[in-house]
């Protein structure tokens, strides 16, 4: 019989910098798919991979990953300047998209349904660009959309118009119902498929994805959010913003907005019933305290990073208020039925108006879709 030849064993000393940056590739292999590796697996992968062009992405997603505000920020600029990604920025990317899919923010909401038919919509475009075919992905992007396993044919083959048939499915039923489930795995479906499906070239992944790159990009914002707790800006290149938002008021309720040379945005409500004037700040603060107004129910309460609300019982002695009150003061107000419409409507007029909505557009790009 023929002897299989034996693995040989390669014992090195790393410094402390080249252990750091295996940890960091790790998670660039492992992620995504699930699959376990140690850092001694990550440094044979690499190896092995060094006659392959996979070992130049993982390296600079591993470099990217080292000052991620960074090099979203650069990303961010290639693209307002309509310049093209490397394969390892749209890697890194994706990753953070994942992490917008699956965490939860100050609005459990959020994601909506459009961000994720609009994340769909770009893996379809990245399937469609492969030059072989990827029957181990396409099974993979039907466990993670919930398909059926009677789509394979046997298992060796499987239907090619199986994965855009059900994803055309998924977003037929996202774009219809605000209230139907939500496909949190499409991110790691989105970051597989950049990753692991073998493309032409750049130019063509580029050209696919650009389309749907404010949807991406605000997604990737939201996950660096979760992620890091910080503001998507650079630290040497900050915008001067001189914009002026006009006050707002109804019923009682006034709303002031101040602008910071930096694009952050504070609300000051002023209530003339309670002669309280009560500020709200930065932007993830202000979408909860909306996200609250909007949807706390009387059988309901809201319990979120910044905000817990309620509804008092009605007694024939007094009637039912909405309450909140916010973590970091514990300060507490009470609202009657007509008092918290009048503050929801004040808000809703606030936040139509043409100044403040471009805003916080441009906002949802530095926190994302929260």
């Amino acid at each position: 019989m023929e002897r299989k030849p034996q693995q040989q064993t390669l014992s090195i000393r790393i410094s402390d910098a080249l252990r750091e940056f295996l940890e960091r590739s790790k998670q660039v292999i492992s992620s995504g798919r699930g699959e376990s590796v140690s850092t001694s697996d990550v440094a044979k992968i690499l190896l092995e991979s060094a006659k392959d062009d996979r070992l130049d992405f993982r390296l600079e997603v591993a470099d990217l990953q080292e000052s991620p505000t960074e090099s979203l920020w650069a990303i961010r600029r290639k693209w307002d300047q309509k310049q093209d990604l490397s394969r390892a920025e749209w890697i890194f990317l994706a990753q953070y998209i994942q992490v917008a899919c699956e965490g939860v923010s100050e609005d459990p909401a959020m994601p909506g349904p459009d961000s994720f038919a609009s994340l769909l919509e770009a893996l379809v475009a990245v399937r469609n660009l492969r030059v072989e075919r990827g029957v181990e992905l396409d099974r993979y992007y039907l466990g993670n959309l919930g398909a059926e396993d009677g789509a394979a044919f046997n298992d060796r083959q499987l239907d090619p118009g199986i994965v855009p048939q059900v994803v055309r499915t998924v977003i037929q039923r996202l774009r219809e119902s605000t209230t139907s489930g939500k496909p949190v795995f499409a991110g790691r479906n989105f970051y597989v498929a950049v990753r692991d499906e073998e493309l032409p070239d750049l130019v063509a992944l580029n050209r696919a994805l650009f389309p749907h790159m404010t949807a991406l990009f605000r997604l990737a914002a939201r996950g660096h959010w979760l992620r890091e707790r910080r503001a998507l800006r650079s630290q040497r290149e900050k915008p001067i913003v001189t914009d002026t938002i006009p006050a707002v008021s109804a019923a009682g309720f006034r709303l002031t907005f101040t602008v910071s040379g930096d694009g952050e945005v504070s609300i000051l409500v002023s209530m003339d019933a309670k002669d309280v004037a009560y500020p709200l700040s930065p932007y993830p603060e202000i979408r909860e305290f909306v996200a609250m107004l909007d949807r706390l129910k009387p059988d309901q309460s809201w319990n979120g990073i910044h905000f817990r609300a309620w509804m008092t019982d009605e007694r024939p002695e007094k009637t039912a208020r909405f309450c909140f009150f916010r973590h970091r003061d514990g300060i507490t107000l009470g609202f009657s039925s007509k008092e918290w419409r009048s503050l929801k409507d004040v808000f809703a007029k606030a936040f139509s108006t043409p100044k403040l909505e471009k805003l916080l557009a441009e906002l949802s790009l530095v926190y994302g879709e929260l």
